[in-house]
This record gives C-alpha cells, sequence and structure tokens, in this order.
C-alpha cells in the first residue's frame, strides 16, 4: 500500500466556507450532500453558555458601576459583533481557531474512491478523540468536506480558561493549554505534535500506512500550499510536452540527411546525381532550420530551468515564510505569556487597590449609617419635643376651659378654682340628693362617683323609655283595630245612606213613601251628604261601586229599573 501523508494544520477559520453558505471554485456542488456535520452550534450560542455567567458572576463582585461590563463577552473582546470570520482582538486572541485534518492527497486518497471512505472514519474517530483529550477546547463547529479533492476535517473550536482574579472564565489559549498539560514557550507545537500522533494511530489502526514528514522541509505543506505546487508541476510539464516531441522530430530529420550525405561515393546517372544535389540542397536548408529549432529548444528549455529554479526559490520562500510563520507564532506566544503576566500584575494591584478602595467605603458607610442614626435620633426628639408643645397647649387650653366653665376671667387671679370646684362638687352633691330621691334609689348608693351614677340614671331612663314605647306600641295596635271598625262602620253608613237616596231619587223607589215618610228620607240624604262633605270624606266615597253592590243584594226582590245618576248632585 502507497505511505500517505496527514495533515494537521491551522485553518483560515471561515464558518461561511465550512458550512458551505458560499460555492467556492474547488467544491463540486453535486457532492455537498455527502459532507458530514458532526457538530453545528451558533458562535453566539458559543460564547453565551461559555462566558454569560462568568459576567455575572464578575459584575457582582464590582460594586461600582462604572467597573461592570454592560456589553456581551463578545463585543467586550472584540468591540465588534459577532461574525463568521475570525476576528483578532487587541492582545493577538482570536475569537474562534479552526485546525484543518486531512490525510492522503488527491492522487491517493481522492474523494469518491474507497480510500476517501476510510479516511472520512478516520476523520470522525479522531474528532471523538480531539472531544474527549482536549476538555478546555469548546468544539462549537465540526465539519467533514466530501465535495473537494481530497476529505479533509474543519475543526472549529474557543479556548477556554480558567482565573481567579477578575472574570474567571475567558478566552485563553495559553491558559487552556497549560490547564490540559502543555506548558512552556513551545506549548503549542507539543500539543500539535502529540494530536498528529494520534490521528496517525487512527489512520494506521484503519490499514493506511502514514509516511514520517519530511525532514527537507522540517514541517508539511497545507493543502492550500500543497495545492499549488502540484498544478505548477502539472503545468510544467504540460508546457514541457510539445517540446519534448519537437526535440524527437529533429533529431530524425538530422539522422536522415546524414544519409543522404553518404551517398556522394556511389556511381549513379547524371539524372540521379542532379536529384542527389537537389536532395542534398533540401538537406543543407533544413539543416538550418533544424539548428534553428534547436536553438529554440534550447531557449525554451533554459526559460524551463529556470522557471524551475524560480519554483524552487518559491519553494524555499515557502519554507522559511512557514519558519518564519512558527518564530512569529512563537514570539507572539511569548508576547502573550509577558502580557498575560503584566496584567496579573496590573490586576494584583488592582484589586490591592480595590480592596482598599473598598474598606474606605466601607468606613463611609459606617458613618454615614452613624449619621444616619443620629439624624433619626435628632427627629424623634424633635417629634417629642413637639408632642410636648402639643401637649402643654392642650393643657393650657384645658385649664383656660376649666376656668371658663368655672366662671372664671383668664385675669381673675383671685378665684381660687379649688373652692370653685368643692362648691359645684357641693351642688352636684345637692341635686343627685334629689335625683335620688326622685328616681328612688337607695341612699348608699349617692356616694357613688358620678360617671357610674351617670350610667345608673341613663340605665333608669332607658327602662322608662322602654315602658313608654311598649305602651305605645299596644295603644297603636288598639287604634289599627278601631281604625278598622270604623273603617267597616262607615262603609256600611254609607251603603244605608245610598239607600236611602235611592229612596228618594228614584221613582222607582219613591212611589211607595207617603209624604212624611218621603220628607224623612229626603232629610236622612241631605244630612248625610253635609255631613262627610263637611268631614272631608265625600270624594273619596266610591258610590258607584256601593250602588252596584245594594243593587245585586235587591236583585232577589226587585226588577232594578234603567240607572239613574241620582248621586251626581
Amino acid at each position: 500500500m502507497t505511505e500517505k501523508r496527514i495533515s494537521h494544520e491551522v485553518g483560515k477559520g471561515s464558518l461561511a466556507h465550512n458550512n458551505r453558505m458560499f460555492t467556492a471554485k474547488n467544491i463540486d456542488p453535486s457532492r455537498t450532500p455527502q459532507n458530514v456535520v458532526l457538530v453545528s452550534i451558533s458562535l453566539e450560542e458559543a460564547y453565551k453558555t461559555l462566558f454569560s455567567e462568568a459576567i455575572e458572576r464578575y459584575n457582582k463582585k464590582q460594586s461600582r458601576k462604572c467597573r461592570r461590563i454592560q456589553t456581551d463577552y463578545f463585543t467586550h473582546l472584540f468591540n465588534h459583533k459577532i461574525c463568521d470570520y475570525t476576528i483578532i482582538g487587541n492582545n493577538k486572541q482570536k475569537s474562534f481557531y479552526e485546525d484543518l485534518v486531512q490525510v492522503g492527497t488527491m492522487h491517493d486518497t481522492g474523494c469518491g474512491t474507497p480510500d476517501a471512505e476510510i479516511a472520512k472514519q478516520c476523520l470522525q474517530e479522531y474528532l471523538e478523540h480531539y472531544l474527549e483529550n482536549n476538555p478546555n477546547f469548546f468544539v462549537f463547529n465540526a465539519v467533514i468536506h466530501m465535495d473537494e479533492a481530497t476529505p479533509h476535517l474543519h475543526i472549529d473550536y474557543i479556548p477556554v480558561g480558567h482565573f481567579k482574579n477578575g472574570i474567571d472564565t475567558r478566552n485563553a489559549m495559553a491558559k487552556a493549554l497549560e490547564e490540559m498539560g502543555y506548558t512552556g514557550k513551545d506549548a503549542a507545537v507539543k500539543w500539535r505534535d502529540h494530536e498528529r500522533q494520534i490521528f496517525t494511530e487512527i489512520c494506521e489502526s484503519h490499514g493506511f500506512k502514514i509516511a514520517p514528514p519530511e525532514e527537507s522541509r522540517g514541517h508539511n505543506f497545507t493543502c492550500e500550499e500543497y495545492r499549488e505546487i502540484q498544478e505548477e508541476k502539472k503545468r510544467l510539464n504540460e508546457e514541457l510536452k510539445p517540446l519534448r516531441e519537437m526535440e524527437l522530430v529533429a533529431d530524425e530529420c538530422v539522422i536522415v540527411g546524414k544519409k543522404q550525405l553518404l551517398s556522394h561515393n556511389i556511381s549513379v546517372s547524371p539524372e540521379e546525381l542532379e536529384q542527389l544535389e537537389i536532395q542534398k540542397k533540401a538537406v543543407a536548408v533544413q539543416a538550418i532550420d533544424n539548428e534553428r529549432e534547436n536553438e529554440s529548444i534550447e531557449q525554451r528549455r533554459r526559460f524551463l530551468d529556470k522557471r524551475e529554479a524560480d519554483f524552487a526559490v518559491k519553494e524555499a520562500d515557502s519554507m522559511s515564510r512557514q519558519d518564519k510563520r512558527s518564530k512569529e507564532l512563537d514570539e507572539r506566544e511569548c508576547d502573550i505569556a509577558q502580557s498575560e503576566n503584566c496584567v496579573k500584575k496590573a490586576l494584583a494591584a488592582a484589586e490591592s487597590k480595590n480592596l482598599d478602595a473598598e474598606r474606605k467605603m466601607e468606613s463611609a458607610d459606617r458613618m454615614y449609617n452613624m449619621q444616619l442614626e443620629l439624624n433619626q435620633r435628632y427627629e424623634k426628639l424633635q417629634c417629642e419635643l413637639r408632642n410636648v408643645q402639643m401637649e402643654k397647649a392642650k393643657k393650657s387650653s384645658e385649664i383656660g376651659n376649666i376656668r371658663n366653665v368655672l366662671g372664671i376671667r383668664y385675669s381673675d387671679e383671685k378665684t381660687d378654682p379649688v373652692k370653685k370646684i368643692q362648691s359645684i362638687i357641693d351642688e352636684n352633691h345637692i341635686i343627685d340628693q334629689v335625683l335620688t330621691n326622685e328616681l328612688h334609689l337607695p341612699w348608699s348608693q349617692i356616694n357613688t362617683p358620678p360617671p357610674e351614677m351617670l350610667h345608673m340614671l341613663i340605665d333608669r331612663f332607658k327602662s322608662r323609655i322602654a315602658e313608654a314605647d311598649k305602651e305605645i306600641e299596644e295603644s297603636r295596635s288598639i287604634i289599627d283595630k278601631l281604625t278598622a271598625q270604623l273603617s267597616s262602620i262607615k262603609q256600611a253608613f254609607v251603603k244605608v245612606v245610598l239607600a236611602v237616596n235611592m229612596l228618594v231619587c228614584s221613582k222607582k223607589y219613591s212611589r211607595e213613601l207617603t209624604g212624611i215618610s218621603n220628607a224623612l228620607a229626603t232629610g236622612i240624604s241631605m244630612f248625610t251628604d253635609s255631613f262627610f262633605k263637611k268631614i272631608g270624606e265625600y270624594d273619596t266615597i266610591n258610590k258607584c261601586e256601593i250602588d252596584d253592590e245594594i243593587r245585586e243584594n235587591m236583585n232577589h226582590f226587585i226588577t232594578p229599573e234603567r240607572a239613574t245618576d241620582y248621586y251626581k248632585r
């Protein structure tokens, strides 16, 4: 089996390319569905998951609002909104990092071949080991591309470091490597060598034979650089192919010409000689053309040699750039470490100043609380003083009212209020004695205090009022009964009166009356009408209903005539 080389390098960090948000020239869109998405978390969600709680813890420790972080952690670090490509901050840290992992090339492990499927399995198994062996690298995006020339794996991650001061969880590559056991200036190189070894073992377990790294270069080219080199070699070979063919044709022409030149030693006829001369001239011309063609071939060969030399120089420059880049990365790691040390010292000094400031703030808070307590006590004393003054004014007013009640003028200082009160008490004693005799209280209760005596008097009056109310209720019930009886008597009397009026006014009923009887009935009718008008009851009597009732009771004795308006007078 052909040996394969592995590539484990730093990627460019383009989420748009990795997640196929656009289609590049080297991509076969028909094979894009074959890509394998292993991890897919948005960068915004990853930063929120990793650092939001750390920011909250940091802000809670800050007593001053100006020291709190008002934005999210990504904006705080890079002063830029979240995007799908790598951003480098002021301290040379990246918003996220990418590793590009590949086994084989397009010639021995091209997509669509059986080895490509095995390579995909190797990459999937390696990602599992990657997630397990690198706990401080939070992988938020991982994709295996099967739509390019060779299967390869993009791993996008955020290094997470933990600190005692400041924000306890940060984006820090050096600290993450240190917590995973890789220390020193070449910590990143040690880590990458270890990852290459793990990936090599995985590939060999799947039957691949892995070639060691090329010692001449001291490093492996990235996929892009290796692809450019191979394309340049292919293009140079294509340019050399027609030149090699022209060189072969030229060599054949020269050999034919030599064979024709050897023919002058043979005896021939004049026609053949003339023909040979013509051929000789043609061969001479061809030789001149061949010399010119050879010169052209030599020029092109020198040009190609120069191109190859330039390509070698370019390859050497590329290796020097890689070395220089490695040195720059080491220097950056060293600068970052020094910066972190400086930051730690600055943070320590800041924490010391912060502690001093917090002590001063605590002292100021105690003094402020003491001042608040004194102010409260002062306000309480002021309130008590106002209450005392109000009580004094109230007592003075009560004394003035008492003097006014006693009939003592304010300017009168000769009259003794005590003697005045004693005289009033004597008068009250006499009144109480009178009330006692009036209400039939025992003499032993005369010495009862005035409030109790007053309650006793009130109770006696209440009992008297209750007895009077009871008598009134009984009287009202009797009056109601008498009123009902009077109303029924009045209605009966009215009926009788109307019957008498019918005797007087109706021709049917008055024809049997004599002169004296008619006069008597007429007198009774006139008296009752005047009486009801005098007492105001005349208009309240419904004469029609009474008349109808009388007529109904008389129907079985007489045949009633047409009703007359005898009562409308």
